[in-house]
């Protein structure tokens, strides 16, 4: 759904928008099979790992961040640094998410960008890309297309992330998202992407995986997107560009949560928010 709103308006009012075409489908399948052989040892794993170092090494990493996908990026968070690049798979046959388990259903922000949360500045930004086809029961991503300070309610909108290899959406960190549980029998596997303006605190871009990256990486576009020199300033991307247009996500589903489980998730809400007001969360 085509909108007159601009990514970043779209990012920030309803958090979620559509990025597939972005990486042709025959580009990303033989993505999927240069990472085969990397996942190849880790099939009996709930949640297995390829890092940011071997998307380098596998040339995956210069094919994904593409001179429009960097000009995307750009032209939402003209300082843009990653906080994650990989990929993952999520094991097949579960009862219940793969993550956060301990939350009502899976359903959860994530922590370290609540206290920063501006509501008119999509400030923590996520991509997914799907290396395989995903169902309705293969573990689909969901995610609430409402402002989050008011928590959830029961029955309310969720978009799911459903559709074939290739099919990819940007999302606010900062929104109420889930992985729902993978019920299929096939593992799941997507590409993931995540940044927010260098000035933010970043506790991931000094770990090894992208110090051995950026050991790889000559393009100096690229080695910007995890230049831990640039973290706390507000250095711009010479990708910079304008704002590009949203490809708005329309609700697809309805969430199940119990009246008692969204109580639970808007009473941790509420506190979220009095700590932040108070300088304490």
């Amino acid at each position: 759904m085509t909108s007159t709103l601009t990514l970043p308006e779209v990012l920030a009012n309803e958090g979620i928008a559509d990025l597939t075409g972005l990486w042709p489908v025959e580009q990303v399948e033989d993505w999927s099979r240069r990472l085969d052989p990397h996942f190849a040892s880790k099939d009996g794993e709930r949640r297995s790992y390829v890092s940011a170092d071997a998307l380098v090494t596998t040339g995956i990493f210069a094919e994904v961040f593409s001179e429009p996908a960097r000009r995307l990026i750009a032209g939402i968070q003209p300082s843009a640094l990653l906080y994650h690049c990989h990929c993952y798979e999520i094991a097949a046959n579960q009862a219940r998410p793969h993550i956060h388990r301990d939350k009502p259903q899976g359903w959860h922000r994530d922590t370290e960008t609540i206290k920063a949360y501006t509501p008119d500045f999509p400030s923590f930004i996520s991509i997914f890309i799907l290396l395989s086809s995903v169902g309705e029961d293969d573990g689909a991503f969901e995610f609430v297309p409402h402002r989050p300070n008011s928590g959830m309610r029961p029955g309310g909108e969720i978009v799911r992330l459903v559709g074939s290899v290739g099919t990819a959406a940007i999302w606010n960190r900062s929104y109420f998202h889930r992985a729902s549980p993978n019920r299929g029998s096939l593992r799941r596997r997507v590409l993931k992407i995540s940044f927010q303006p260098a000035g933010l605190p970043n506790d991931r871009i000094g770990l090894e995986e992208f110090s051995k990256a950026r050991a790889n990486l000559e393009d100096p576009a690229l080695l910007a997107l995890i230049d831990d020199r640039r973290l706390g300033t507000t250095s711009p991307l010479s990708d910079h560009s304008e704002a590009a247009a949203a490809h708005r996500l329309p609700p697809s589903g309805r969430n199940d949560l119990t009246l008692t489980q969204a109580a639970f998730i808007r009473a941790q809400t509420v506190g979220y928010r009095l700590l932040a007001g108070a300088g304490l969360g």
